[in-house]
């Protein structure tokens, strides 16, 4: 079984499942694909959302979602956490704890379509100097941003974690930079971002067998091995 650490699964809550039914839904159809821990993480734009607001929601949210799992008998652990947009001074922010997965040091950190500039990188490494593990959301996205050869650097320091989306391995535009980027950064994880069962579904059980496909099954458990160790990491 598998750990997801990027999903947006909470109800009405973001551009996630609109109904509760849609978010057991989406649940279910993560279970079928061998995923049994998963991070709710909905977004958070610090120029958009309060932040105590945000939380509430997200925990009302979450906790109906978890009392479902606890009387259906679903063997599915979710955990509470968020998907950061960056945003200017976010390594010296008073709320970067509150914004961390599940009260850890972990952050899942989206840098948005921004120019990669040096201070961002400078931001991120001092978040690492800081003590907190930054993993970088659905990194391939940015593969032609001006600045992204910065961020390969600080993956390659193992400054951040790099996070790759499971469907980016399977299809679409983001799919050489994802395998390049799998073969390239050192600490890589796999995650869903999964949204829907049509938009973003959950298919990690397919993108490992990818990963297999194309490096060998060393290099697929490895991946497995980063994603399980992560979640544990923020679950504790």
């Amino acid at each position: 079984m598998f750990a997801d650490i990027h999903a947006h699964i909470l109800c009405d809550i973001d551009d996630g499942p609109k109904t509760f039914e849609q978010s057991v839904e989406l649940l279910k159809s993560a279970f079928e694909n061998g995923i049994d821990r998963i991070v709710a993480t909905p977004h958070f734009y610090a120029s958009y959302h309060s932040l105590d607001e945000r939380i509430a929601k997200r925990d009302e949210r979450f906790n109906i979602l978890n009392e479902y799992i606890r009387q259906s008998g679903l063997t599915v652990k979710i955990l509470p956490g968020f998907e950061v947009r960056y945003f200017d001074g976010i390594s010296r922010s008073d709320s970067l704890d509150k914004l961390c997965i599940n009260n850890s040091k972990v952050l899942l950190l989206e840098l948005g379509l921004i120019p990669i500039t040096e201070k961002v990188i400078d931001e991120i490494v001092e978040l690492d100097y800081s003590g907190y593990t930054v993993v970088l959301a659905h990194i391939e996205r940015y593969h032609k941003m001006p600045g992204f050869k910065a961020v390969q650097q600080i993956l390659k320091n193992k400054y951040a974690i790099a996070q790759l989306t499971a469907s980016s391995l399977l299809s679409g535009p983001f799919k050489s930079a994802a395998f390049r980027l799998l073969k390239q950064s050192p600490n890589v994880v796999i995650a869903s971002d999964m949204h829907s069962v049509d938009v973003r579904p959950p298919v990690i059980s397919q993108a490992y067998d990818a990963i297999k496909a194309k490096f060998g099954p060393a290099k697929q458990n490895t991946i497995i091995y980063n994603s399980n160790r992560l979640f544990d990491i923020v679950g504790e």
